[in-house]
């Protein structure tokens, strides 16, 4: 039983460690608890997902840059991330709504795009609601898309999607009713 199968509360210990094959024991030795299990299997790969961007965002954003390439960079990362992996999303979503383990990356990311709408001289955005609507349409994409589109020639693929996430973040962002 995982996270994604059973949710934080239903996932044990015991049952993690049968599905991986090895002794409970063991999971307390390397992770110390249930949390930090969780932490590091779920938590961690959106953790390093958002810091392999804002490390490569870091150095260009002093210099003039285009916006839709700190986008696209972005939107990769978390999909190249999700793509095949909805039970990390899935067991973020079963993990209970008082938690948010995922609140200090979206800060982080709070950060960047206030940086960001600052050097392009956008105005009149609300960044948590933005940064929060860019993350849930890229990961709902990335981990459902088979559900989202039809099958065969008509998906779009990867590239497809990534492009149109871009040009909606950059446009829908830029271009704001002056008032």
């Amino acid at each position: 039983m995982s996270f994604a199968d059973s949710g934080f509360a239903g996932a044990t210990t015991r049952k993690i460690a049968t599905q991986a094959g090895v002794v409970e024991n063991l999971i307390y030795k390397q992770f110390g608890s249930k949390q930090a299990l969780f932490d590091v299997a779920v938590v961690g790969p959106f953790q390093d997902a958002v810091d392999s961007f804002i490390e490569r965002w870091g150095p260009r954003s002093a210099a003039p840059h285009s916006p839709e390439t700190t986008a696209r960079d972005y939107i990769e990362a978390l999909y190249n991330m999700l793509q095949d992996h909805a039970d990390l999303l899935i067991a973020l979503m079963k993990h209970g709504r008082d938690e948010r383990p995922l609140l200090p990356l979206l800060e982080d990311l709070e950060r960047v795009a206030a940086q960001e709408l600052a050097a392009q001289e956008w105005t009149g955005v609300d960044i948590p609601v933005l940064v929060r609507l860019h993350f849930g349409m890229v990961a709902f994409n990335a981990a459902f898309g088979e559900s989202l589109y039809p099958p065969g020639e008509l998906a779009p693929n990867r590239d497809r999607i990534i492009a149109e996430t871009t040009a909606f973040f950059v446009h829908g962002t830029a271009h704001r009713p002056k008032g």
